[in-house]
């Protein structure tokens, strides 16, 4: 393993991502429906983006499951849910929600991205190979997006959601008003616009690339599950926000597979 993914390891190891979006009895049902439903209403965007009724019955790998808050949206689907996790803090727990919830995965990796045809190759024959906000944080994105070509089958479809150099927020950040990650002092971080992703994705073939989300609230009352907007997006219509969204989002959603 390289050296920065065992810092890496380290960094999600102690702050797992979004173990903090409840205050319910940890690891309860409570709890992870909270973590769920806070997620959502934040994220709403990521539901469109995979359709996770789509995939009932069929065979995924989700890279980077990070404390499952996706993983059960498969399985409540349906879906056939394999994960590769470089976190064993964040395998852990995902393993306690799935026996929770009482489902079961076909299998849940401890391992990095940058290795993945050690644990899978092309004849598990999967529907959806999909990665939410993980692989920026990767230290060579370049030998993930190869691992995971690796894997692909003809009937495989990659769904891909990194940071937007492009954004609003990425913008804000370079100014120092913003700081990019909830958490501080996160190892790796990467941002890509459309030419990064077509140098980096030449090798598949580029369904749909947009852009989509900006977090509009203020970070105090948020942390205490309050929604309250910034003053300048309180006032914003929702048109124009959705304009914003689709010209300035933080992320970059992407849909590709092989030619």
């Amino acid at each position: 393993m390289k050296k920065l993914n065992v810092i890496s390891r380290k960094y999600w190891n102690r702050q797992p991502c979004n173990i903090k979006h409840s205050k319910k009895k940890l690891f309860s049902k409570e709890y992870f429906n909270e973590v769920s439903k806070k997620r959502y209403f934040v994220e709403g965007h990521i539901k469109n983006f995979v359709n996770f009724k789509k995939w009932k019955n069929k065979k995924v790998l989700e890279i980077g499951f990070g404390i499952g808050t996706d993983a059960i949206e498969f399985l409540k689907n349906g879906a056939k849910y394999n994960g590769i996790e470089l976190s064993d803090k964040s395998h852990e727990i995902t393993n306690k929600r799935i026996k929770v919830f009482n489902f079961k995965a076909e299998s849940l990796i401890f391992d990095e991205a940058e290795n993945l045809s050690k644990h899978f190759s092309k004849k598990n024959n999967f529907d959806l190979i999909y990665s939410f906000g993980v692989l920026h944080h990767s230290s060579s994105l370049q030998k993930c997006l190869s691992e995971i070509y690796k894997i692909m089958s003809p009937k495989t479809e990659l769904k891909v959601m990194l940071y937007a150099k492009n954004s609003y927020k990425y913008m804000m950040m370079k100014k120092k008003l913003l700081r990019y990650e909830a958490q501080k002092n996160v190892p790796v971080i990467d941002f890509y616009d459309l030419a990064d992703i077509k140098k980096l994705f030449s090798k598949f073939k580029l369904k749909e690339v947009r852009q989509d989300f900006i977090f509009p609230y203020k970070i105090i009352p948020y942390k205490k599950n309050k929604y309250v907007k910034v003053d300048h997006f309180k006032n914003m219509s929702k048109n124009i926000f959705d304009t914003f969204k689709e010209n300035l989002g933080e992320h970059l959603l992407i849909t590709a597979r092989i030619k």
